[in-house]
C-alpha cells in the first residue's frame, strides 16, 4: 500500500510540474510582449540622498557623481528615450538665460532679490515663465543653444511648490528621405515631460544656495504616443527632493 501511495504522489508531482511547464510556455509570448505602460517600476535613490523617483524596469542608469547640472540619467537607449535630473542653482540659472537673451534696453524677464531664498515658484514668476526659463537652460546645456524646445503646457501645484510642464522639441535630421524610409516620417520630435521643485546645493562657499530640481522624461513621439508616454509621466510624477 506504501508503495501504491509513493507511486500516486509521484506521479502527480511530475504531472504538476509538466502543467506548470506547459503553463509557463504558454505565457512566455505575453510575458515578452508586456505594454510598457503596465511594466514594473523601480526605485532609483540619489547616492547622496538628495532625490528619489521610481524609473521603468527596462531603464539603465548611468552613473555620475555630479553637483549641480545634470546629476542623473537613466536610458531606454535603444528606443532613445531617457530619464534625467538636474539641479541647477536660481541665481546662476537666472544670469545665465540673462546673458543669453540679452538685448540693449530690454529688462530681464525674472529678476530675483540678491541673496533672496524663493518659499514657492510664485516668488519667482508665472508657471510658463519658470517653464520657459527652465527649456531654454536645457536646451543650452543640451546643444549649446541649437535646439529649441516649445512649451505645451505648464502647471503650478497649489500651493506653488511643484511646477510640472511640457515641450516638444524638433530634432535635426540630416536626410529626411532616409529617415522616411526606416521610419515612416520626415521629422524627429522629441516629447517630454518634466516637474521641478525647489531645493538647494552647495554653493562657492559651501553653504546652500537655491537651486531648482527638475526631472525629465523623454521619448521620440511615435514612441511617446505609442506606449511610452503613461510610464514617464510616471516616473515624473514620482520624482521628490529630499527636504533639507
Amino acid at each position: 500500500i506504501a508503495c501504491a501511495m509513493r507511486d500516486s504522489c509521484l506521479r502527480e508531482l511530475s504531472h504538476t510540474a509538466v502543467l506548470n511547464r506547459r503553463l509557463l510556455l504558454s505565457l512566455t509570448p505575453a510575458l515578452l510582449t508586456l505594454n510598457p505602460e503596465n511594466a514594473l517600476a523601480k526605485p532609483a535613490l540619489d547616492a547622496a540622498s538628495r532625490f528619489a523617483l521610481d524609473i521603468p524596469d527596462d531603464f539603465v542608469v548611468s552613473k555620475r557623481k555630479a553637483v549641480t547640472g545634470t546629476l542623473f540619467v537613466a536610458g531606454n537607449f535603444p528606443r532613445a528615450s531617457v530619464i534625467s535630473v538636474t539641479a541647477w542653482p536660481l541665481d546662476a540659472l537666472l544670469q545665465d538665460d540673462a546673458r543669453s537673451r540679452a538685448l540693449p534696453g530690454l529688462p530681464q524677464e525674472l529678476v530675483i532679490a540678491e541673496h533672496a531664498t524663493p518659499l514657492s515658484f510664485t516668488d519667482i514668476g508665472s508657471a510658463k515663465s519658470v517653464a520657459q526659463l527652465l527649456l531654454r537652460a536645457r536646451d543650452r546645456d543640451a546643444s549649446s543653444g541649437a535646439l529649441q524646445s516649445a512649451l505645451t503646457l505648464s502647471q503650478l501645484s497649489s500651493d506653488g511648490s511643484r511646477l510640472e510642464f511640457e515641450c516638444a522639441t524638433e530634432l535635426p535630421v540630416s536626410d529626411p528621405d532616409a529617415l522616411e524610409e526606416q521610419r515612416g516620417v520626415r521629422q524627429l520630435i522629441r516629447r517630454t515631460r518634466a516637474a521641478s521643485v525647489l531645493g538647494s546645493v552647495p554653493g562657492g562657499d559651501g553653504a546652500p544656495v537655491p537651486a531648482l530640481f527638475s526631472v525629465w522624461g523623454s521619448a521620440l513621439e511615435q514612441d511617446w504616443d505609442k506606449d511610452l508616454k503613461a510610464p514617464l509621466e510616471k516616473t515624473v510624477s514620482s520624482f521628490s527632493v529630499a527636504a533639507k
